[in-house]
């Protein structure tokens, strides 16, 4: 009697434990379909978002709030708890509650915020309209902005708390997949409050400002992108906007003296030239020094105050374009996002050798596009979306005077600083047309780098750029484009066609360059100049049409930078940038 009572037991301990296997088995698969459901509904959200359906992003917010609910109350009670404490499942079953739990508290406070934003702008509620933009109604976006940007900190910060390397291969995968999601929107997020804080200042909300409009030529590269040919002073006042002036550059020849005192450091690396011709400013790739270049410039050929400085180039105009559609230039005719940079980069220095008439060209492109954007012409949601894109690869670029203006805009990618963060590494690889020509124009390059290794409390980072001369051989190019004249600089040392491209290679704060090498040529020892504390290589190479040629390198960072890599590429003629975060060794 006894022993058939243990059996009874024992059979029922038995049939308990798989009633809770499978309970435990349903309540996992019911979360894990709930998780699938909630990327479905992610995806969509942003679809519509990014396409400015409002009504849509709202139904999609729903369908996500539902399913981020039901997969945080799967995972959230005794079972799942038993589920966390079970060896080698443990961890991935929490992590898996934690991503659950992030998700909803972000349909809840974070996401909404953003569907609320997409209604005004979908209303077009931001648009100018006759040069004035809506101060009123850019200024209301700045608390939900920032409420957005919060929800999405806080969930970064409990993210963070997760050990990764404890997780199983597919869920290690998805929660840093995830991870990375987070991090990404809080970072835009964070710009996007920014922005809203700033832009009424900017536009004249707290009286009149006065910005450098600098419209850079990528045809002739510098590190900052191009060089700095035409330039529009833009008056904005009571959010009202207007282009007052319009100079070339060409017609400031070089100064005796750099315009400002230069540090020993950019002496080394740029040389005087750096502050002797208007031109040169962007040849560093730190944008408030260049802005500071070009304006104390500014004001000493021409005069009056300047309270800020854009970096613009022709890439970014046509990105402007795909939202707003062709534009007529006065008296030139239309341009299109299609062939806008091929026409002030290129055919312009084919048909007109008298710089002069090539900068009135690019002034009129410049006002004519400012004037249709000023207009509020173009979807909205479109228009934003370009600019986005165009930040992103370092062809838009502001620096304030004013000193709460720049605190807002501080360490943000629109800044383009020089990275003195203790933790993050960033390596710069930065071009120069080194023939006074438009050749870069058919310079194509791509850059990248990855992390190795990290000993010491430091990384090594190798990397690759690719050059390539796509000009041809069998097209004569005028002096105009190729940089070569009769009896002028480079005449004996420079064929027409080729380019001479100087490439500055960056290490982080503190670090060094261990091994450069051009085509498997290694260059021994390494030659460096220190920029503020970061070592510079520079690699000046010849390119004859139709020749590719490649730079490889390692280098280590300074010490304590343990955080991912900034990548940080001279953005070119041609759409797309090498621009990247590279994930850690450490």
């Amino acid at each position: 009697m006894r022993e058939r009572r243990s059996r009874g037991i024992a059979l029922g301990a038995v049939a308990v434990l798989i009633l809770f296997v499978g309970w435990t088995a349903w309540n996992a698969w019911s979360a894990a379909r709930d998780l699938k459901e909630v990327e479905r509904s992610a995806l969509l959200l942003r679809q519509e978002l990014e396409q400015g359906d409002a009504d849509g992003a709202r139904r999609a917010l729903e369908d996500y709030q539902d399913h981020t609910r039901s997969a945080e109350g799967r995972t959230d009670g005794p079972t799942w708890w038993l589920l966390e404490r079970v060896p080698v499942l443990g961890d991935d079953a929490e992590a898996v509650a934690v991503a659950a739990s992030v998700l909803a508290d972000l349909g809840d406070e974070g996401i909404p915020e953003l569907v609320d934003a997409a209604d005004l702008i979908a209303a077009r509620s931001f648009n100018p309209s006759d040069h004035t933009f809506p101060l009123d109604t850019i200024a209301s976006v700045r608390e939900p902005a920032r409420d957005s940007e919060q929800a999405f900190d806080d969930a970064a910060a409990v993210l963070a708390d997760v050990d990764e390397s404890a997780l199983g291969g597919p869920v290690a995968t998805r929660f840093i997949e995830l991870r990375d999601i987070v991090l990404t929107a809080r970072s835009t997020l964070g710009s996007a409050y920014r922005a809203a804080e700033l832009m009424p200042s900017l536009l004249g909300a707290e009286g009149r400002r006065d910005h450098l409009l600098v419209f850079e030529n990528n045809a002739e590269l510098r590190s900052l992108g191009g060089l700095a040919g035409s330039i529009s002073q833009i008056r904005a006042d009571d959010g009202k906007v207007r282009i007052v002036q319009q100079e070339g550059t060409s017609q400031y020849g070089a100064l005796e003296r750099p315009v400002v005192p230069l540090t020993a450091s950019e002496e080394r690396v740029f040389g005087d030239t750096l502050g002797q011709w208007f031109m040169n400013a962007s040849l560093t790739p730190d944008v408030p020094r260049a802005s500071y270049l070009a304006s104390q410039r500014w004001q000493r050929e021409l005069g009056g105050d300047v309270d800020g400085v854009f970096f613009v180039d022709p890439v970014a105009v046509s990105y402007l374009l795909t939202a707003t559609g062709a534009v007529n230039v006065p008296g030139y005719g239309v341009v299109t996002s299609a062939d806008v940079v091929s026409k002030v980069e290129n055919q312009i220095y084919l048909t007109a050798e008298d710089r002069a008439a090539q900068e009135d060209y690019q002034n009129a492109v410049a006002e004519a596009v400012f004037n249709t954007f000023a207009a509020g012409r173009g979807n909205p949601v479109d228009v934003i979306r370009m600019l986005g894109t165009a930040v992103a690869e370092g062809r838009i670029r502001m620096h304030s005077f004013v000193e709460a203006e720049q605190q807002q805009i501080a360490g943000t990618e629109i800044a383009g600083e020089l990275s003195a963060d203790d933790d993050e590494a960033q390596v710069g690889i930065y071009l120069n047309d080194a023939l006074e020509s438009k050749m870069t124009y058919y310079l194509q390059y791509d850059a990248d780098v990855v992390a190795r290794s990290c000993s010491g409390y430091s990384q090594e980072v190798a990397g690759s750029i690719r050059l390539a001369n796509t000009a041809s051989e069998s097209v004569e190019l005028p002096p105009s484009v190729t940089g070569i004249f009769p009896g002028g600089r480079f005449a004996d040392e420079v064929e027409p066609g080729q380019q001479r491209v100087a490439v500055y290679l960056m290490a982080p704060e503190g670090g060094q360059i261990d091994e450069l090498s051009l085509d498997d040529r290694a260059f021994d020892p390494v030659v460096t100049e220190n920029y503020e504390g970061r070592p510079v290589a520079q690699v000046v190479t010849l390119l004859d049409p139709g020749e590719t040629q490649h730079i490889d390198f390692q280098l280590r960072t300074g010490p304590g930078q343990t955080g991912a890599i900034e990548l940080d590429v001279t953005p070119g003629a041609f759409p797309g940038s090498s621009a990247a975060t590279v994930r850690s060794a450490c």
